[in-house]
């Protein structure tokens, strides 16, 4: 049996409606289980540039203090930080890693960020998404070369998802990601009893061996491959609850496909609304908690595969290091990044703190970055991932020893 495009539209009744839900995107196909003998990596992306020195703060260097007379995390009374090692705290909306921290499953890597200058927040993120500090004019982005250049024989078409409503730069590659906001909604956008029979109509529509026929062909896999496990029956494990906000479902949908063992390698997850000018202490704890809370939700639901599973928080830059009138804090650019898993070397702050006086802030007022973000992702790859060459991954850059950040892989 042959079918024209026109021929499709007849049969199917679909003439007006679009025949791909919108929060599909392509895939390739084929599955393994989970990160094949390597780590899954799961990047959360705090958009909007996190004030890193609400969520640790410096409590050891007084001038924190004085640059922030009424934003400053206290060190004592009801709202004051979680002590980490006597010298930083944590934001006390952040209690629940507090454990994960404790037991050596947290790091926290301080003064870290982008090298560029930039304080947009379109370009920063852009520029930490596509690892082109150097303005290379590279594409695709640093999780996608990553995928792209692994040696792990995973053909999953769910090696690289981003879950919510985009999917991020960061996977941008030669396999091409998976988008999903909700996996209920990853299907035809059609009425259920007319699935099977459309997918094969779509399949003989979509025969040829142009770009949108085998692009075509990849999303009906990836859908099929989907349709195929129950992910109705994997629910969260030992006691995890995660919030019930856009970031915790989004992460519990991850979690679902992770679980599903279909051949996840990389992850996205993004949360925004760090965009903190004014009433940061107002704004800010909610969020952090959302935040935090979701995290130790995965860790906990993730049991003892956070032995493969390794998170990496970022944002594309820091907050000014002292407060504004307004109660909150602009653009900076030294900042925090968090790693969790069981392969993290945690209960540690990696931080090669570069002061708060005068002289030692850059930008007219902002924190220095004296760590490269690349160099924390680097370690993460080389170790967790076996990654031999990063230069592959982040052009232009040359890790100058490591920091001992994440172990290396059993």
């Amino acid at each position: 049996m042959t079918i024209n495009r026109r021929r499709f539209l007849q049969v199917s009744g679909l003439a007006t409606l679009p025949l791909l839900n919108s929060r599909l995107l392509l895939a390739a196909d084929g599955a393994s289980g989970i990160g094949n003998g390597q780590d899954v990596i799961v990047c959360v992306f705090q958009r909007g540039g996190a004030d890193g020195m609400s969520m640790v703060p410096p409590l050891f260097d007084g001038r924190y203090f004085d640059l922030r007379p009424t934003i400053a995390i206290p060190e004592n009374g009801d709202s004051a930080a979680l002590d980490l090692d006597g010298n930083y705290g944590l934001h006390p909306s952040m209690a629940s890693l507090k454990p994960f921290y404790d037991d050596g499953r947290m790091a926290v890597i301080h003064a870290t960020g982008l090298t560029h200058e930039t304080h947009s927040h379109f370009d920063a993120q852009d520029i930490m998404e596509r690892a082109d500090v150097d303005e290379q004019d590279l594409f695709d982005g640093w999780l996608g070369r990553y995928v792209g250049s692994a040696t792990a024989d995973n053909a999953s078409a769910f090696r690289a998802v981003g879950v919510g409503g985009a999917i991020q730069r960061s996977l941008l590659g030669m396999v091409t990601p998976v988008g999903i906001q909700s996996i209920d909604s990853f299907s035809l956008n059609i009425p259920g009893e007319k699935n099977a029979e459309l997918l094969e109509l779509l399949e003989q529509l979509y025969a040829e061996n142009s770009v949108l026929d085998l692009q075509s062909r990849q999303a009906i896999s990836s859908i099929r491959s989907l349709a195929d496990i129950d992910t109705g029956s994997i629910q969260p494990d030992n006691g995890a609850e995660y919030p019930a906000s856009e970031f915790g479902t989004e992460f519990n949908e991850l979690a679902t496909l992770i679980k599903a063992d279909i051949g996840v390698q990389v992850g996205c997850v993004d949360i925004g609304g760090w965009d903190h000018h004014d009433n940061a202490n107002q704004r800010m704890p909610g969020l952090l908690a959302d935040f935090s809370d979701t995290l130790a939700a995965f860790m906990t639901d993730m049991g003892d595969r956070m032995d493969n599973i390794t998170i990496v928080s970022m944002s594309e830059f820091g907050r000014r290091a002292f407060e504004n009138a307004s109660g909150g804090t602009d653009h900076g650019h030294g900042n925090v990044m968090l790693a969790m898993g069981n392969g993290v070397n945690g209960g540690q702050v990696f931080a090669d703190w570069p002061g708060l006086q005068q002289s030692d802030l850059v930008f007219n007022g902002d924190l220095a970055n004296t760590t490269d973000y690349r160099a924390v992702l680097s370690e993460l790859l080389i170790n967790r991932t076996g990654l031999e060459a990063p230069e592959v991954i982040f052009p232009g850059f040359e890790l100058m020893g490591e920091q001992g950040i994440f172990l290396p892989k059993a």
